[in-house]
């Protein structure tokens, strides 16, 4: 093979899209939850469908000065669990508003 006429430079511009784009694809699309906090609070945060409801429930608990530990969240009464993505919870729509209930205790 003769490495003169290899055009590295696109083929790295080339492989940076592909990884990009496989990125995107694993972060999914967005969703909005619409959470009812404890003691009748309400609030209002974007994810992407490929966060973990670890990760939603982690940003709450820091944003709503909640403690994780005991964090539920649920959504139409069914608790979503922790190491699942959001895209593979029932009832989370991608590019929809989603009313998910948040438990403490």
């Amino acid at each position: 093979m003769d490495l003169n006429s290899v055009d590295l430079e696109s083929s790295r511009e080339r492989a940076a899209v592909t990884k990009a784009a496989e990125a995107r694809a694993e972060e999914g699309a967005d969703v909005t939850l619409l959470l009812s906090l404890p003691k009748g609070e309400k609030a209002v945060h974007k994810f992407k469908t490929g966060v973990t409801v670890a990760y939603v429930k982690a940003l709450v608990a820091e944003q709503h000065q909640l403690e994780f530990s005991k964090m539920k969240l649920l959504l139409g009464g069914r608790l979503l669990i922790d190491p699942l993505s959001l895209s593979d919870c029932p009832g989370i729509v991608p590019g929809q508003e989603v009313a998910v209930e948040v438990s403490v205790g």
